[in-house]
C-alpha cells in the first residue's frame, strides 16, 4: 500500500496481496482516522463477502476465487467502544458479464486497489441494536 494525503482525502493505492480491510484499518489507526466516507475500484481474486438477514439477524457468507473486478467499493469508518470500526460494502464483476456484492469481509488484491478515504472532522460512535436489527448502528447520543 501507498498512500498521499491531499487536504481531508487520502488517495490509496493498494498493491498486489493487500487485504482490503486489514489494509484499511492500519490505515485508519496510523492517520488516526475516527470518521470517514471510503470509495474504490480494483481488481481481486479472493473475496469473502455476505448478506444480513435481519429476520434471523444473521449474515449468510460466500466466498469466491476467481478473477474479480473490484467495480464499486463503498462504506465509511467510524468507531465503536473506542476502537475504529469499518463498514464496507462491495460489489465484484465475474467474468461472465454477473455481477455479486454485499458486505465485505475480506478481498485480496490481484492487480490494484484505487481508494479514496475522505476523512470527516469529528466522531460517531457505533451500538449494537439489540431490539431491532442486531446491527452495529450509528449512535448520535454518544
Amino acid at each position: 500500500m501507498d498512500y498521499r494525503r491531499f487536504g481531508d482525502v487520502l488517495v490509496v493505492r493498494l498493491d498486489r496481496g493487500d487485504e482490503i480491510i486489514t489494509t484499511l484499518a492500519e490505515l485508519a489507526k496510523r492517520e488516526k482516522i475516527s470518521l470517514a466516507t471510503v470509495q474504490g475500484i480494483g481488481a481481486c481474486d479472493q473475496v469473502k463477502y455476505s448478506l444480513y438477514n435481519v429476520a434471523e439477524r444473521s449474515y449468510s457468507p460466500n466466498e469466491l476465487s476467481e478473477e474479480l473486478e473490484l467495480t464499486s467499493l463503498n462504506g465509511n469508518m467510524s468507531m465503536m467502544d473506542g476502537e475504529q470500526y469499518n463498514h464496507l460494502h462491495a460489489t465484484f464483476g465475474r467474468a461472465d458479464g454477473s455481477v455479486v456484492g454485499g458486505h465485505l469481509n475480506e478481498a485480496i488484491i490481484s492487480g490494484t486497489g484505487e481508494i479514496f478515504v475522505h476523512m470527516i472532522s469529528g466522531e460517531v460512535e457505533r451500538s449494537k441494536d439489540q431490539a431491532e436489527t442486531g446491527l452495529n448502528l450509528f449512535d448520535f447520543n454518544k
